[in-house]
């Protein structure tokens, strides 16, 4: 796989270059993905004042990542070099949303509007973004802006990418929420179903290895939230099934925020969705495939879609989004490594963070 090195205005230092030994991109969809290069000593020089590193284009899309660290190690074959970092929604890392407010609206229309008050000359422009017309007051209290949208869009099946444009070399900003390509199983979130189905099997041969996890233990399915005057609200996703309630105090959405007692309960009930986004019951399955397997990852299925997954072995089927792939070449092996709904670690070591 050839490489591009970047400088701070994403313009190539050096490049095409072919001469590591493994690349490895981890893109995710909840959360930021990462990258990490190793390479021969010799390569440093020529890449060390880089910002940047990205990919060439592949079906319509450039891999591109911000680089964090470089380090040598001289017990490492050849005496190698690692380099490594985030990926681009990680430039979001570093803005905040000022001050405390609400912005409300249609869901797509209340996030672009506090993204675009709040990039503050960053380089990031804002593209085309998925439609989602559900009503939302969606607070914000200094939160900086990567987690806060993370967060507010969770609750629908929604997150946000930031990629490199081909053409211009600019990053671009957009809301993407996953098609449903399973057969059914998963809730069909775009009209855009007639893609095609995306079936994951080891009957099928598209993926080598399966392991499940799942876990109950944190569910909550009703949380009762409490604004900074004591107001509570029910927000309860049961359904008919027991209830598994919890309390949170959410001190930071006040009533003299809102024009109306409407906007503020509102406001008290998107939170109350955003927390049980947290405490959901946790299927977890990762699975190894070759990269020329009958499924083109970015062309047959993409991040955040939900699709089939089936193991006759273990008798699972599920349909699941994909929440992360590791994208693996080592010494020009390619290998993906999907994984689809929620990593039970990850989430736990989510959930208690600022926001919550």
């Amino acid at each position: 796989m050839d490489l591009y090195f970047l400088d701070a205005d994403f313009l190539p230092l050096t490049g095409p270059k072919d001469g590591c030994s493994s690349i490895v991109w981890s893109e995710r969809y909840f959360e930021n993905g990462s990258f990490t290069l190793h390479f021969p000593k010799e390569m440093l020089p020529e890449v060390y004042d880089a910002v940047y590193v990205r990919t060439g284009v592949e079906n319509g899309r450039i891999k591109c990542g911000r680089i964090t660290y470089v380090l040598t190690d001289d017990e490492e074959e050849a005496g190698g070099c690692e380099m490594g970092g985030k990926m681009l929604e990680s430039l979001l890392d570093d803005r905040v949303l000022a001050g405390k407010g609400c912005s409300s609206g249609p869901l797509t229309q209340a996030v672009l509007s506090a993204v675009e008050a709040n990039l503050r000359s960053c380089g990031v422009e804002i593209g085309e973004s998925e439609w989602i017309d559900d009503a939302v007051s969606l607070t914000y209290d200094w939160d900086t802006m990567s987690e806060w949208l993370y967060a507010v869009l969770r609750p629908f099946g929604a997150s946000y990418r930031i990629e490199l444009d081909p053409g211009r070399n600019v990053p671009v900003f957009r809301i993407v929420r996953g098609i449903d390509r399973s057969s059914g199983v998963g809730q069909n979130l775009s009209e855009n179903y007639n893609l095609g189905q995306a079936v994951f099997s080891s009957s099928f041969g598209n993926i080598v290895s399966i392991r499940f996890e799942r876990d109950t233990a944190d569910v909550k399915n009703v949380v009762y939230v409490e604004g900074s005057d004591g107001t509570v609200i029910e927000v309860d996703t049961s359904g008919g099934s027991p209830k598994r309630e919890m309390y949170k105090a959410v001190t930071d959405v006040k009533s003299s925020d809102f024009a109306d007692t409407a906007a503020y309960t509102a406001a008290l009930r998107q939170r109350g969705a955003e927390i049980l986004a947290n405490y959901t019951e946790i299927y977890h399955i990762s699975a190894e495939t070759d990269a020329g397997v009958s499924l083109v990852y970015g062309t047959d299925y993409a991040l955040g879609d939900i699709c089939d997954v089936a193991d006759d072995a273990l008798g699972l089927s599920f349909g699941m989004r994909l929440t992360a792939v590791d994208d693996v070449t080592e010494y020009g092996t390619r290998t993906l490594y999907p994984s689809f709904g929620e990593e039970v670690r990850q989430v736990r070591r989510l959930i208690g963070g600022k926001r919550y």
